[in-house]
């Protein structure tokens, strides 16, 4: 009887040794696998952050104390950006809008975090409530409903049938789009697009209707007041067609047209004002002006014409000893050198900088 009981407790003994063998062995296999996993982790140099991002028909670049680098996004993720028509920043995450695709990407590393393919021409975007974009696809004639989370389009509003919307501004629960229209007269376009965005905490996207402004409205600021700067008619093959640009006021809520008035100068574009509203500033043809909010005393400050507009208040020292704050006007060469952008000093009316990218400017922003 003894003898049983010994030889059973051996073989329970025995059968316990084995199970418990077992289960160190798949423990070892499984923290063995997640070091593997954790060790397959690439890991980013913190190199970007705050600076000047320059987006190019290449890809990316980035400038900070005189040093540049081309193609940042190509050099960390192996992936080459072509044709990027603009670049914004939310939060801790840069935007970069390709002809084709959205791309997102963290400021300090610029490691990829993700793509919206999808579109036929994006040329410009906003972020409105609810974790959203909403997207310009120009050649399809609508915007498209980014999920920032998800990475994804989750719908689209139709902006005018044939029409080719260029510019996107928001404010408060209201997204206005240019549809800037062709070269050619008989292509031209007046109107602009409002879309509302959300209605207490409810997100959607409905087209609330159309106004006509000026021909050709192209870009806007929304401070105290709507003003649209609109191009006009400027086709350099058939110059007794050309119209002279306008600036247009417009009740955004109304959607109604309070005043249009002519500029006197051909192709404006790329409006910008300075902190409160007062001054605007934009491109033409012959170079950069600025003028009144109300579209007087128009005056050229640059004599150079520029593809892009930035102006940007900086401190400068004006001698060894003083420094002082100015507007620094960020353009390039867009007759003679595309890919070379000047700094201008407006309290100096002098350049103070030259940046040469690889390839034709489409955008400048700083983060």
């Amino acid at each position: 009887m003894r003898e049983a009981i010994a030889s059973l407790f051996l073989y329970l003994l025995k059968i316990y040794h084995m199970k418990l063998i077992n289960f160190l062995l798949i423990a070892l296999i499984f923290c063995s696998s997640c070091k593997e996993e954790e060790d397959a982790v690439p890991s980013f140099n913190e190199n970007y952050g705050a600076g000047m991002y320059i987006a190019t028909e290449n890809g990316v670049s980035f400038y900070k104390d005189g040093v540049l680098s081309d193609n940042i996004f190509q050099k960390v993720n192996g992936i080459a950006l072509n044709n990027v028509n603009k670049i914004k920043f939310e939060g801790t995450k840069a935007y970069i809008a390709t002809e084709k695709s959205l791309f997102s990407a963290k400021v300090e590393t610029f490691e990829n975090k993700g793509e919206v393919a999808g579109f036929m021409n994006l040329v410009d975007f906003d972020f409105v409530p609810m974790e959203r974009i909403f997207a310009v696809d120009k050649d399809n004639s609508n915007v498209k409903v980014v999920d920032i989370d998800r990475m994804e389009i989750i719908s689209d509003v139709e902006v005018g049938f044939g029409a080719e919307p260029v510019f996107i501004i928001s404010k408060w629960y209201r997204s206005l789009i240019m549809n800037g229209g062709e070269v050619a007269d008989s292509l031209k376009d007046s109107t602009i697009v409002a879309i509302d965005f959300r209605d207490e905490l409810v997100p959607f996207a409905n087209m609330m209707g159309s106004i006509e402004v000026g021909d050709n409205p192209n870009s806007a600021v929304f401070i105290n007041e709507l003003k649209i700067l609109c191009k006009g008619i400027y086709d350099v093959n058939n110059l007794s067609n050309n119209t002279f640009s306008s600036l247009s006021k417009v009740s955004p809520w109304d959607m109604e047209l309070v005043w249009n008035v002519s500029l006197g100068v051909y192709n404006a574009k790329n409006l910008t004002s300075n902190s409160n509203g007062s001054v605007l500033f934009f491109t033409a043809n012959d170079g950069v002006y600025n003028m009144y909010n109300d579209g007087t005393s128009i005056n050229n400050i640059i004599s150079i014409e520029s593809d892009i507009l930035l102006v940007k208040t900086e401190l400068y020292a004006v001698n060894d000893s003083t420094n002082n704050y100015s507007k620094m006007f960020y353009i390039n060469d867009a007759v003679n050198n595309p890919n070379t952008i000047y700094k201008f000093n407006q309290a100096t009316d002098l350049f103070c900088d030259t940046i040469v990218v690889d390839a034709s400017v489409r955008d400048i922003a700083f983060y």
